[in-house]
Formats: structure tokens, C-alpha cells, sequence
């Protein structure tokens, strides 16, 4: 039986921060491969439209200075999570500390997921939801500029094809630059704060002690030209589409984008498609006829990593 005093109340508050922290810090989180961590010193940040540098140039005569358009911004407001759980006093004194410990551990891993369910939370809608440019995150025309320099359009998003069924949305997303395809934005980290004091309100007068994490964060969209979706068919035909897609993107002065994919998110029904496309030397492939499928060597073996997430699977709340 434990004896809850001063002492052991003040001795519990520090040993459940230490497991917090301990445990928040062990969790593996996928957010940090598709998205930039930005500070937030306010209730939201304002981002101006950050696709507009048009590459290196050589220094002829006066420098030519490209101004960041801040009247076309857009704002990632802050939000704030909680997660609380109580027990009665003479439960706890009962248990003898044998419940909080794994109690704390689960608050610091829901909170460590927590950006994971933000960002990827962001990609369902990301069809219907604008972006950076004010149009639709992924859609069929975004303004651009063609190897000559010249506006053109482009699509970081593909649909099935004739005679094709739709498939769960799979993602491609060049990592590999300072600007990301997606933004997670922290306000306040989680903490855990702890109502277990004697003369505290809830124990005095409810006989129950309380856990408790709290911080201030969101999620937003970074820049479309490294994010690609598709709900095609998870097919080596498809995937060269849609790297072809993303990879003919180019600056104003006719410089390629270097946007090529590095890395694929598949939520887990497509897992043993993605692990066959990506990881196998041999695959079916479309015969010269267009109609059959014959088994030859696999051109995007080893090509992109691979990630399974289940927070694209369908029907999951990242809200």
C-alpha cells in the first residue's frame, strides 16, 4: 500500500516527468521524412509563397532581388491537444505505482503520434484543400514554367486510367531539398502535469487523482512541386507516370526543379504491392501487345524507400 504524503506526492510528480520524457523521445514517427519543423512563437504563423526563387544566376552588374510575395501568404493557426486520465485515491494507494507507469508511457506515445496524425492527415483532402499557390494541393494544373522558360501547367496528382479501378490513394515525395512538401508547426511541446496533491481541488474534493498532457501544434502545406498522389493502380507502368510527372518540373531560368521522388508512402493495403514494385528484381509486366502481363526484370528495384503508414489507411480519423 502506498503512503501518500508530501514526500511521496512530490517524489511522483518528478519520477512521472522523467517517464514522460523518456518514453516520448523513444516513439518513431514518419512525419519527419515528408515535413519541415517550423517554430511558432504566436497563435499562428504566416508563410509567404516560398516556390517563387528562380535558381542560381551568374553576378552581372546589379544584383536582381526576387521578393518573397507576402500579400499572397497563407496562415497555419495553432491548435491545442489534451489527453487527461484519473484514478481514485484509494485505488492508487491499492496498486502500489504498478499502473502509472505504462499509463504515462501510452500519454507520451499518443502524443509523439500526434504530428504523424496531423500531417498525414493533411494528404486525404489534400485534392480538395488549397495550398501554397491557392489552388488544391495535388491537381491537374499548376502553374509552371517548361524548359523554355515559358508558363506552363502541370499535375501533381493522377487518376486511374481507362480500364483501370481506383486504388488507395499511394504518395511520392521528393525529401532531398531544404523546402518540404509539408509543414509541422509546434507552438507548445507536450508535457505532463500532474493534479495529485492533496489540498488540489479534484483530490480534496473528488478523491481522484489526475495525469494530465497538453501542447500547441499544427499541420499545414509546404510545396506542392515534392508532393505527388495517385490513385491509380500501384503498377510499374503507373509509377513511371508519375515519376515522369514530378521530375519534368523546371525554375524560370530553365534549371530542372530537381524534384524526382526519393521516397513512397503507401497506407498498409498497399504494403505488399509497394514491397513487390520496390523491392523484388522480377515483376509482371504490360507485353508489347498492351493487353497480357509477362514476368521481366524490375527497372524501380531499390529505386524509392519505402514506407507503409497507417494513418493513410481509409476510414482513419487524423483529426
Amino acid at each position: 500500500m502506498v503512503d501518500i504524503n508530501a514526500g511521496s506526492i512530490n517524489a511522483l510528480t518528478a519520477r512521472t516527468s522523467l517517464v514522460f520524457n523518456k518514453y516520448i523521445s523513444t516513439v518513431p514517427s514518419h512525419y519527419v521524412k515528408v515535413a519541415m519543423t517550423i517554430p511558432s512563437n504566436a497563435g499562428e504563423n504566416f508563410y509567404p509563397r516560398i516556390a517563387e526563387l528562380p535558381g542560381m544566376r551568374e553576378w552581372a552588374g546589379q544584383r536582381v532581388v526576387h521578393r518573397l510575395n507576402t500579400q499572397e501568404r497563407f496562415t497555419i493557426v495553432n491548435r491545442t491537444f489534451e489527453e487527461t486520465f484519473g484514478i481514485r485515491r484509494e485505488d492508487f494507494e491499492d496498486d502500489q505505482f504498478g499502473f502509472l507507469t505504462p499509463a504515462i508511457q501510452q500519454l507520451a506515445a499518443d502524443a509523439a503520434k500526434l504530428p504523424d496524425r496531423l500531417v498525414f492527415g493533411l494528404l486525404e483532402n489534400g485534392h480538395r484543400e488549397i495550398g501554397i499557390d491557392g489552388q488544391y494541393f495535388f491537381d491537374t494544373d499548376h502553374v509552371g514554367t517548361g524548359k523554355n522558360g515559358q508558363p506552363t501547367a502541370f499535375a501533381n496528382i493522377m487518376r486511374p486510367g481507362d480500364g483501370e479501378q481506383a486504388a488507395p490513394a499511394w504518395y511520392l515525395f521528393n525529401t532531398q531539398n531544404p523546402l518540404k512538401p509539408l509543414i509541422f508547426q509546434t507552438r507548445r511541446p507536450f508535457s505532463v502535469t500532474s493534479r495529485t496533491q492533496l489540498t488540489d481541488g479534484i483530490v480534496f474534493n473528488h478523491n481522484e487523482l489526475q495525469w494530465g498532457i497538453d501542447g500547441r501544434c499544427n499541420a499545414g502545406f509546404g510545396l506542392h512541386n515534392f508532393a505527388f498522389r495517385s490513385t491509380a493502380p500501384l503498377t510499374a507502368e503507373n509509377l513511371g507516370k508519375a515519376i515522369s510527372m514530378m521530375e519534368t518540373q523546371y525554375r524560370k531560368d530553365g534549371q530542372p526543379y530537381n524534384s524526382r521522388p526519393n521516397i513512397m508512402f503507401v497506407p498498409t493495403s498497399l504494403e505488399g504491392a509497394g514491397r513487390t514494385l520496390l523491392e523484388k528484381d522480377l515483376i509482371p509486366q504490360l507485353a508489347p501487345d498492351g493487353k497480357t502481363y509477362i514476368t521481366g526484370s524490375n527497372p524501380w528495384s531499390n529505386t524509392l524507400e519505402l514506407n507503409v503508414c497507417p494513418y493513410l489507411d481509409p476510414l482513419v480519423r487524423n483529426d
